[in-house]
């Protein structure tokens, strides 16, 4: 009898300890495996990254980025230029202006699966600024009197202009003779501003330059044209600035010189 009971103890113990590992094998399967708690249902829905983008109207450099993901809830911006961002929908504007910029968005779920894309981001300046009759050849010449003349200059075949028909003559000291516009430039932009001219060689200065922001009256350019190299042959000229932080109308104005000057296809072209 008793060397019965010891195999029966044996065998209760033997069998227990099977119990416990089969148990232990099986928590440890389900923690390697994760499996869903009672009532989850499959993640149907992963992220998709994806956006759209458009520069501000009220600077070019500004990019306005409209996020068009799905399923997502957190966001992570790389503006290929160094700056980043987590905001859904962000403006982010470009210090160094004009370019080709690669664009990453990261977008997350609550189960913190992911989706990205990068895509090539163009800011241009697409404002072309041009004066209006920049050769003095047409009928209406008021377009360089500034609202104020209607006959601002005389025009002028001799000496040969730079285009070989016609520039603008501005008597010596005249007063009601001048060239007076302004048109549409972009704010923090650099320009070069050019023309032609040819001088008397009697005085001390062609003209007076001013190039201005017709709305707050900064001046860019404000000096004397000095006189030409001689007064039979057209000769090129051009000044170089940057507009201000909020110029959208640029005002060329050349007043009267103390000698007699004709000038010829007055041009803008950005730097």
């Amino acid at each position: 009898m008793i060397r019965l009971n010891n195999k029966k103890y044996k065998f209760t113990n033997v069998m227990s300890l099977l119990i416990m590992l089969v148990s232990s094998i099986a928590f440890i399967s389900c923690e390697e495996n994760e499996l869903p708690e009672t009532g989850s249902i499959p993640d149907l829905t992963p992220p998709s990254a994806n956006f759209s983008y458009v520069a501000s109207t009220g600077d070019f450099k500004t990019i306005l980025f409209t996020n068009l993901s799905e399923s997502s809830s957190d966001f992570t911006w790389s503006f290929g230029d160094g700056g980043t961002s987590t905001e859904a929908n962000p403006e982010y504007t470009y210090a160094a202006g004009e370019g080709t910029y690669s664009v990453k968005l990261i977008s997350k779920d609550g189960n913190d699966l992911t989706d990205e894309i990068t895509l090539d981001v163009d800011v241009v300046d697409v404002l072309v600024p041009v004066f209006e009759c920049p050769s003095f050849e047409c009928d209406d010449r008021s377009v360089w009197g500034g609202g104020n003349a209607s006959s601002p200059y005389s025009g002028s075949g001799s000496p040969t202009p730079a285009d070989g028909t016609t520039g603008a003559k501005i008597s010596a000291n005249s007063t009601s003779k001048f060239l007076d516009q302004t048109i549409l430039v972009s704010a923090n932009t650099s320009y070069v501003v050019s023309f032609w001219y040819v001088s008397k060689s009697s005085g001390t200065h062609a003209g007076k330059l001013l190039i201005e922001d017709k709305d707050d009256n900064t001046a860019f350019i404000n000096e004397n044209v000095p006189l030409s190299a001689n007064s039979s042959t057209y000769e090129p000229i051009s000044y170089t600035f940057t507009t201000g932080a909020t110029t959208e109308n640029l005002r060329f104005f050349m007043a009267a010189g103390d000698v007699e000057t004709r000038f010829d296809l007055v041009e803008i072209k950005k730097n």
